[in-house]
């Protein structure tokens, strides 16, 4: 009889590879407007992150209903797998349209798709340059200028490293001032020495829309003159959280299932009894007893070398629903429960790995008396609230 391969080698990745992009948006209208003529909109998963700025042309309801339409459309094509340029090259079409038919919205915008390694590309219709914000400093990223859809468009490349950042901005930055300072404006070589001088004086980069707007309303004589739009993607390492449930629907997946686990970068969390005896069982690991539950509030506890947390399943998911959105400092009650509330509010990106197998246990008057949701019900409604709070989440099942 031959024995199965040892996997105790399985590397546990506590520190994620993955890169995370975090966008902190400063926005302000024109003033004596109800409305901002400028949209934005982020999306992010585990491979990529997508940021798009719009300036809607003119001001008020008609701006911000040019720039939503474009940013929506754009948003649209790329994630269902239209590659930038050619999704750039179809809205910048329509603008083109927009220059000589009477009803069609016009924006200008810019793009960002950043890769999980940090590679991105930068597509710049109409819009103030990107800026690249790195080793304390900024500089206006070159930009090599294509024609598509009848109009130029700019593109930029590079590649972000941790603490690094990428700066979009709306011309209400760039031309701030018009008509009391020299020219046209601040300009964009001088809103980057400004925004090299913010950092010099200690200021993080996810503040600077805060202080540069502030300085563009103080150029302007106090209000703005235009609507007024920056946005910074920070880059940094990103904070994994990897959860596995239940075993897998067929039994003989179990070591392919817990393998995939295991192989992840960042943490791991295992939730659920048989669960834990198949990843001990297929890591070749022992699985300790570290406290025995106490009460319903307080799921037992486990050990396996090579997870950060193990306990018991369905029973603790839903309490983690409950909860997730609480306020969780001075929490000491449901130990494991709370400590995974903890991690995954911590956590940007989230793998939840679902064993489909039935848990017949879960299924009894008892459970559902007591308002345990089965595995299958919870963890898609977990999922949801992790959405609801910004988390990229993804499951994979089993």
């Amino acid at each position: 009889m031959t024995s199965e391969p040892s996997t105790r080698s399985l590397p546990t990745g506590r520190v994620s590879g993955l890169l995370y992009i975090r966008d902190s948006v400063g926005q302000v209208r024109k003033h004596r407007h109800n409305v901002c003529g400028d949209h934005h909109l982020c999306h992010r998963s585990f491979e990529e992150t997508y940021f798009i700025l719009c300036d809607g042309i003119g001001s008020g309801v008609r701006a911000n209903i040019a720039a939503t339409m474009c940013a929506h459309r754009l948003m649209h094509l790329l994630t269902h797998g239209i590659p930038l340029s050619r999704a750039s090259e179809m809205v910048v079409s329509m603008m083109h349209r927009a220059r000589t038919e009477v009803g069609i919205p016009f924006a200008a915008f810019n793009v960002a798709h950043i890769l999980n390694n940090g590679q991105y590309t930068v597509v710049s219709y109409e819009s103030p340059a990107p800026v690249l914000v790195c080793r304390g400093a900024a500089e206006s990223l070159s930009q090599s200028f294509l024609t598509r859809g009848h109009e130029v468009v700019a593109e930029s490349g590079g590649h972000l490293r941790h603490g690094e950042a990428l700066v979009l901005m709306t011309d209400g930055v760039t031309q701030a001032g018009l008509g009391r300072v020299k020219g046209t404006g601040w300009g964009e070589e001088r809103v980057v020495a400004e925004i090299t001088a913010t950092l010099k004086r200690g200021v993080r980069p996810d503040q600077l829309p805060e202080k540069i707007l502030e300085q563009a309303r103080l150029l302007s004589g106090g209000s703005h003159g235009d609507d007024t739009t920056m946005a910074v993607l920070s880059c940094r390492q990103a904070k994994v959280l990897n959860l596995l449930t239940g075993p897998p629907r067929i039994k003989g997946a179990d070591r392919e299932f817990v393998e995939r686990f295991m192989t992840q970068e960042g943490r791991k969390v295992v939730c659920g009894s048989t669960t834990a005896d198949i990843v001990a069982r297929v890591t070749g690991q022992p699985l300790k007893v570290l406290e025995l539950s106490t009460s319903f509030a307080s799921p037992p506890t486990y050990q396996i070398p090579g997870v950060d947390l193990v306990t018991e399943g369905a029973v603790t998911l839903n309490q983690i629903y409950n909860i997730l959105e609480e306020d969780l400092e001075d929490y000491q009650g449901g130990s494991c429960v709370g400590e995974i509330c903890r991690m995954m509010k911590s956590a940007d990106m989230i793998r939840l790995f679902v064993g489909g197998a039935r848990n017949l246990g879960n299924q009894g008057l008892e459970f559902k008396q007591l308002g345990v949701l089965p595995r299958s019900l919870i963890v898609h409604l977990l999922i949801e609230k992790l959405r609801k709070m910004g988390k990229v989440v993804v499951q994979e099942e089993g």
